[in-house]
Order: C-alpha cells, then sequence, then structure tokens
C-alpha cells in the first residue's frame, strides 16, 4: 500500500483542486463593521453550472485509519466542506476525465472552521477527523448525489495509507 504525508493545507498547495476559507478566525478578511458585530461577506463564492437549489447538509464521519478506500467526483458541482467540530484530513487528486491518478492523491490536514471548495471534477472523499468523530458541513446543489456524483472503490492494492 502506498503512503502519503498529510500536509496543512494552504491556499497555494489546494489551488489545483479549489479554494478554502478560514470561516471562524477570518481576521480582518472581508470584514465590515466593529466590534461586537463584524460581518465577513463574500468569503466564498461557488458558481455551479447547475440552476438548482444550493443544498446544505451534515456528514458525520468517525475517526478511523486513515486509508484512501474509495474517490469521487462531480461533472457538473462544486462541492463545498467544513470540518465543525475537529480537525481533519482531507485527500485529493486532480481532475481529469474520470480515471483517478492515484500517485497524484495529495491529502491536507484542515483546521476545524476552515471552508475547502473542491472544484469540479476533483476526486475527493469523506474526511479523516484527527482527534474524535466529527462532523462536516457539506454543501452541493440539489440533489447532487443522485444526479453528479461518479464513485469508484479502489482495490486492495491502489488503497492509500496516510500519515501525519
Amino acid at each position: 500500500m502506498k503512503t502519503i504525508k498529510a500536509v496543512p493545507i494552504t491556499a497555494e498547495n489546494f489551488a489545483p483542486y479549489g479554494w478554502i476559507a478560514n470561516i471562524t478566525n477570518p481576521g480582518a478578511a472581508y470584514g465590515m463593521g466593529e466590534y461586537p458585530s463584524v460581518f465577513h461577506r463574500d468569503m466564498v463564492l461557488v458558481p455551479n453550472a447547475s440552476t438548482a437549489i444550493t443544498a446544505f447538509g451534515s456528514l458525520k464521519v468517525g475517526k478511523r485509519d486513515m486509508v484512501i478506500a474509495d474517490a469521487e467526483y462531480h461533472s457538473y458541482a462544486m462541492e463545498v466542506m467544513m470540518p465543525l467540530d475537529d480537525d481533519m484530513v482531507m485527500a485529493a487528486a486532480p481532475a481529469n476525465g474520470g480515471e483517478v491518478e492515484f500517485d497524484k492523491q495529495e491529502a491536507f490536514i484542515v483546521p476545524a472552521g476552515t471552508m475547502v471548495v473542491f472544484r469540479a471534477g476533483a476526486w475527493h472523499g469523506a474526511p479523516f477527523p484527527i482527534h474524535h468523530d466529527g462532523t462536516v458541513l457539506i454543501c452541493l446543489p440539489e440533489r447532487t448525489y443522485l444526479n453528479d456524483t461518479c464513485k469508484i472503490l479502489f482495490s486492495n492494492e491502489q488503497q492509500i495509507q496516510i500519515t501525519l
């Protein structure tokens, strides 16, 4: 089994797969107003080809071995994920028309409260909590999981171990 090391996520190293924004600790970014009420506007813009309603949901993920055993992509939709209650590791691979390039898998340490936007076509999967079971905010166009998701399971030889 191949092993990859998870690295702290930055806007630069995640750029091939999408965008990030620290929603819960934005600093002065996009700030309007003054304490005790500062509005941080337009931090993440997610254009989607679909005219579907944007839907928000949650993904409960258990603490488990950090092994990439499957991946998915969406042809038309960008997917937004934000760990809410634990730092998590998220894996990604380039959008390339439907074939996973196993040697290009990367893993990123995403602090709780950091919003991650996967570009349409970028391979990704369920995050791995670092400390305990966790919750991830998911944002996709309505019913994307039924009409715009391609998911594959990796063979045992293709699975990838992530280390911290």
